[in-house]
């Protein structure tokens, strides 16, 4: 499989490394407008080809053509690479407006190739956990789901005026709501309705959301979704209210708790509850810890499983693991939280 990268910022080395470790894999060449940051990643990973341009690259024939810019170019980038003959991971969010996320998705049709969007949290171990525990009937019906995210900017030097999410209308916020939106939409369904609010701070740059709460009216239950830019720690949390059970993730220390009624008087299973939660959490971090020394998992927040699940779809000839119309749901959810003012229409059969 040859494999091509666009894109060397810091979540190539994520897909760099999931790259190499697949059997087979090979990285033709990574494109960069910044041709010395291409060739500085490219030295790091033994990779020959660095470009400054997609063109190059394909000439090339990759099979699959990783896009990791920023969401601007996704469309133009993605569309060129499916004309070109290849399968297609584009990184969260899909595009910028769902109009644009539509006209890949008819490209991908009309070139018989995949499109995977990168919302890699649904990779992670305790979501994987949890999707078995669901789908096993053990949790019992989803009824409802409450995602967030906390990412303390103040401890991130790099972020400014010139950070490129300062080009979403939500900035930053907007990217990282990518990932519990993503949870809530695998759970729940599609949105039929939507409200937010949120507030800004100076804290903040160009005006931009410091933090964000909504509820989502969805088509399996009601789900809500909140981003902070301020709070701390950093932390990725997911509840899952369920018929038998509410089972309570943290993507970040990946683990998983389920709470549930024990058969005994309520007062009673009030403390054994607890118990039973403390015995879970301790037995979920030292197998997690384990698995990490062995490197059965890793810390990419379900970047290389997710990958790895998408190159085995195409060895397999099977859909995408996390399809076009994940992202089109979820940039659709995001534009009615954060309208995007004079989207300019993006047609598939010009936008080489």
């Amino acid at each position: 499989m040859k494999i091509g990268i666009v894109g060397s910022g810091m979540i190539s080395g994520h897909h760099l490394a999931a790259a190499s470790r697949w059997p087979g894999a090979e990285v033709v060449g990574i494109v960069d407008r910044d041709i010395s940051r291409a060739r500085a990643q490219a030295a790091k990973h033994s990779i020959n080809n660095t470009f400054d341009n997609l063109p190059d690259l394909l000439a090339l024939g990759p099979d699959v053509v990783h896009i990791l810019t920023p969401p601007d170019s996704h469309a133009t980038l993605t569309i060129e690479a499916l004309r070109a003959g290849a399968h297609v991971f584009v990184e969260k969010p899909m595009a910028m407006s769902e109009q644009e996320c539509v006209a890949m998705a008819a490209a991908a049709a009309r070139a018989g190739r995949e499109i995977c969007i990168g919302h890699c949290w649904l990779f992670t171990p305790p979501m994987l956990q949890a999707r078995e525990l669901i789908e096993s009937g053990t949790a019992g019906d989803v009824l409802q789901a409450s995602a967030s995210f906390n990412f303390d900017v103040r401890r991130n030097a790099s972020f400014g005026q010139n950070h490129w999410t300062t080009q979403l209308p939500g900035g930053l916020a907007e990217d990282l709501a990518v990932h519990p939106l993503a949870l809530l939409s695998r759970l729940l369904g599609t949105s039929r309705r939507v409200s937010a609010v949120e507030r800004t701070s100076a804290e903040i740059p160009a005006g931009k959301t410091a933090d964000i709460r909504a509820l989502l009216d969805a088509e399996r239950g009601l789900g809500t979704l909140s981003v902070s830019l301020r709070a701390r720690p950093d932390m990725g949390l997911l509840d899952i209210q369920c018929t038998k059970s509410l089972l309570r993730l943290n993507i970040s220390s990946m683990s998983l708790t389920m709470q549930r009624e024990l058969p005994v008087p309520q007062k009673i299973g009030r403390a054994l509850g607890n118990l039973d939660v403390a015995w879970q959490l301790f037995g979920g971090t030292m197998g997690a810890a384990w698995k990490l020394a062995r490197k059965k998992i890793d810390g990419s927040y379900g970047i290389v499983p997710l990958i790895h699940a998408f190159y085995t779809a195409i060895e397999e000839g099977k859909p995408a693991p996390v399809p076009a119309s994940d992202g089109i749901e979820s940039v659709r959810v995001l534009r009615t939280i954060w309208p995007e003012p004079d989207a300019a229409p993006v047609r598939a059969e010009s936008a080489a």
